[in-house]
């Protein structure tokens, strides 16, 4: 499993959807995949919500997004979100110190 700092990209994304949360954001594909530009592709980003969604630490609907069309938006589940929360809590500074020096 690839590493990034001290997490593993699915708990980056899930991380980073739990922040998305904490600022009261829509959680969508694209502003996802935005917010992780050059920390992770586009293609991780997709196996990483699959992966979460199977561990059952996302869920998943479809609503309006900000365009006014019908898509798919993230959250964390009610199970794993003192986990993810936790996660951030510990190593999201981690995570950003090491995006900046690898840059």
């Amino acid at each position: 499993m690839k590493k990034i700092g001290p997490l593993s990209i699915d708990l980056i994304v899930a991380c980073k959807i739990y922040e998305f949360h904490k600022n009261k954001q829509v959680v969508e594909y694209g502003n996802l995949v935005s917010s992780l530009i050059g920390l992770v592709s586009k293609s991780a980003v997709s196996s990483s919500l699959i992966t979460l969604s199977n561990w059952g630490i996302i869920g998943s609907e479809f609503c309006e997004t900000k365009a006014g069309r019908v898509g798919r938006t993230y959250s964390i589940s009610g199970e794993a979100f003192t986990m993810v929360k936790e996660t951030y809590d510990q190593y999201w500074q981690k995570v950003l110190t090491y995006r900046h020096s690898a840059v």
